[in-house]
């Protein structure tokens, strides 16, 4: 087996496993969306599924900026051709049980917030991580290209925290339903 050698293969494997991250999220994104109740939580996760379109197409662009610069696939693709973030597998699944949980439309609305807050700090997690080696490594393409995306997931995470602050987790408690 391959050993990963230096920075650069460690970048691609990082950029590798985004790049499943985004696919799974694209896939996901929408079955969130569906079981969704509060209106505005609908709309944050058709909005992100925008986005997470358009960072797919970002990560395109950064695998060509690579391969322009080496020829040889990522350690991971040398080995298994293409690789499947098994973080962001494993975060889906654990939303999908909690959605199909028996539980007030609310409640559910809230944990679809913490399940997508988890997939959005694992991708920050990544693509730091991803900005950094890059940095490291002079690629300023491959910087600035993650870091539009970075500040994407961030800006996800924060519009999610207001929403279930000052919205979903009120009604989840059940203050929004005393009010009626």
């Amino acid at each position: 087996m391959d050993k990963m050698l230096d920075l650069r293969d460690l970048l691609q494997h990082e950029i590798d496993d985004l790049y499943s991250a985004e696919e799974q999220i694209i896939e996901a994104l929408p079955k969130m969306a569906e079981k969704a109740t509060n209106p505005a939580l609908r709309q944050a996760l058709n909005e992100h599924l925008q986005v997470t379109r358009l960072q797919k197409k970002r990560l395109d662009s950064v695998k060509k900026l690579l391969e322009s610069e080496n020829k040889e696939p990522g350690f991971l693709e040398k080995i298994f051709g293409s690789t499947k973030c098994k973080g962001t597998e494993g975060l889906i699944k654990e939303g999908e049980k909690m959605m199909g949980e028996n539980m007030e439309d609310a409640v559910r609305d809230a944990a679809i917030i913490a399940s997508a807050q988890k997939i959005e700090h694992y991708e920050i997690s990544g693509y730091g991580t991803a900005r950094a080696y890059a940095m490291q490594l002079g690629l300023a393409e491959v910087e600035e290209l993650l870091t539009a995306t970075l500040n994407e997931e961030y800006e996800a995470d924060d519009s999610l925290t207001a929403l279930a602050f000052f919205d979903v987790n009120l009604q989840a408690e059940g203050g929004a339903d005393d009010e009626r």
